[in-house]
């Protein structure tokens, strides 16, 4: 059976319109319907809840992984920087920085917690199985990797334009 992890965010009261509730019982409803052995991943260092106490800890377990169901930007993130399908769910209604942040590398499997169908939960982690998702989270992984350097090569040519030139002495 597929091993798929589960990496679910705390509710943040800094998000207005956080719905992290209804999205953790799309998700309890979503496993419910399929036979998997399902992980759960906790990404925060500072108080694991799963016992993970390094990012390589937690990077390599999410690396073995068939698929990853998310509700947390580090979950999408580091499934698909290690070529992991990721079904990502924005738990602020409306969409907030995991839906951005799927939508700024071209990952197509995001939704918002406000707006979730079972039945396309079902089919969106059936293509998470795939051999097809895990080449499309290589290339997600390649468009980050590029849109990250070049936000790097813009700060860099801001701070060469706009620092004062210093002579040697």
């Amino acid at each position: 059976v597929p091993v798929v992890g589960v990496v679910l965010v705390h509710p943040q009261n800094e998000y207005a319109g956080g719905v992290h509730a209804v999205a953790e019982e799309a998700v309890d409803r979503l496993f419910g319907s399929r036979e998997l052995a399902a992980v759960r991943i906790d990404t925060r260092l500072d108080d694991n809840v799963t016992g993970l106490r390094t990012p390589n800890e937690v990077a390599s377990l999410i690396a073995r992984m068939d698929a990853v169901v998310t509700t947390r930007l580090h979950g999408l993130v580091l499934a698909l920087k290690r070529g992991v399908p990721a079904l990502a769910i924005d738990p602020v209604a409306g969409g907030a920085k995991v839906l951005r942040q799927a939508q700024a590398i071209g990952w197509p499997v995001v939704y918002t917690a406000d707006a979730l169908a079972d039945d396309e939960l079902r089919v969106a982690l059936d293509y998470c199985l795939t051999a097809e998702a895990r080449r499309e989270a290589e290339l997600a992984a390649q468009r980050g990797i590029r849109n990250l350097a070049a936000v790097r090569d813009e700060f860099i040519a801001s701070l060469a334009g706009s620092a004062p030139h210093r002579q040697a002495l």
